[in-house]
């Protein structure tokens, strides 16, 4: 008797087509969390290392001047058009300052968002904008000098869930241990972090907050 062989063309069938997609979909349900977390460790990491370039900076500033960049407007700079993002602005001020070119930082730092400027440059920058530096998130940096440990400041930030700009209050960070201002006796630097705001868990510093908590 004469049998026939039914010939298997090349190729997915349906089937296999649809448990192929639900094997990629989970995997991207398991994986896409982790690699946007790689993500952002690579950039708190990457702005831990900046405060530590610019810590550098400062002290060498302090090494050349007796003393640390002043975090809010100085004489010879006139009145500052307002008081949002003060520390960073007085800070990129020093920094850059036409009395001293001794800082090595990249420029590609550089930010303005709260969009003011002086009536003149009051740096070796060009442009009368008064910038701050950034993280690795867009925001600004906030710094205070160990003068203005007690106040508040407001910087001008991108929150991760929100769609635009927002105003976000800031303060020098105490040791919950000692009670004591961490570099009571020099400054600090702050980022927000990756959820853009300030006075959250994720806020990054040249200090480790963590370890008095421990």
């Amino acid at each position: 008797m004469l049998r026939t062989h039914r010939v298997r063309t090349s190729g997915f069938t349906l089937i296999e087509l649809l448990a192929v997609l639900v094997i990629l979909s989970i995997l991207m349900i398991v994986l896409l969390p982790r690699l946007s977390g790689f993500g952002e460790r690579a950039k708190e990491r990457t702005t831990k290392a900046f405060l530590l370039q610019l810590s550098t900076a400062i002290g060498e500033y302090e090494d050349r001047f007796g003393d640390y960049p002043p975090s809010a407007f100085v004489e010879k700079w006139g009145t500052a058009p307002n008081t949002t993002n003060l520390g960073g602005e007085a800070l990129v001020l020093s920094m850059w300052s036409t009395d001293w070119t001794g800082a090595s930082l990249p420029e590609d730092r550089f930010v303005n968002t709260d969009h003011d400027e002086a009536k003149k440059s009051l740096s070796r920058i060009p442009k009368p904008a008064l910038l701050e530096l950034k993280d690795e998130w867009g925001n600004p940096i906030a710094y205070f000098h160990r003068r203005d440990y007690g106040r508040q400041d407001a910087y001008v930030v991108v929150p991760d869930d929100a769609d635009g700009e927002e105003e976000s209050t800031v303060r020098a960070v105490k040791n919950t241990v000692t009670g004591q201002y961490f570099h009571h006796d020099r400054f600090q630097l702050i980022s927000a972090g990756a959820d853009g705001l300030f006075g959250t868990e994720d806020d990054i510093a040249n200090f480790d907050a963590e370890a008095s908590e421990g």
